[in-house]
C-alpha cells in the first residue's frame, strides 16, 4: 500500500481529534459522577446531601444530648414535615434538614 504524506497528516489529525473528544467525554463523565454523589433523588425531588442529615448526625452537629429529643421535635411539629424525609430504600432512615430548630 502506498501511503502519502497527506494521508498520514489526515490520520494524525483524526487521532488527535478523537483523543481530545475522549478527554472531554471523560472529564464530563467524572463531573457527573461527582455531582451524583452529592445528592439523593426521591419522588422527583432532589436532596443535597450536605443539607440533609440523620437524626444522630444532627445531634452531634448541634450538641443535642440525645436523639429522642429530636424525634420528639418532629412529632410535635417543631421540625416541620417539609424539613424531614424518610428514605424507604435505606431501611426507612429519616433525614432532616441541617438547620437549627431550637435554642
Amino acid at each position: 500500500m502506498n501511503w502519502k504524506k497527506e494521508d498520514n497528516n489526515s490520520y494524525m489529525g483524526t487521532v488527535t481529534e478523537s483523543q481530545t473528544n475522549l478527554q472531554t467525554l471523560l472529564s464530563e463523565s467524572k463531573e457527573a459522577l461527582i455531582e451524583a454523589q452529592n445528592y439523593l433523588s426521591k419522588d422527583g425531588k432532589r436532596y443535597e446531601l450536605h443539607d440533609w442529615i440523620t437524626i444522630a448526625e444532627y445531634c452531634k452537629r448541634f450538641n443535642i444530648p440525645n436523639t429522642q429529643t429530636v424525634s420528639n421535635w418532629i412529632k410535635r411539629g417543631i421540625i416541620s414535615k417539609d424539613n424531614t424525609v424518610v428514605i424507604e430504600e435505606y431501611n426507612n432512615i429519616r433525614l432532616i434538614k441541617a438547620i437549627p430548630y431550637h435554642d
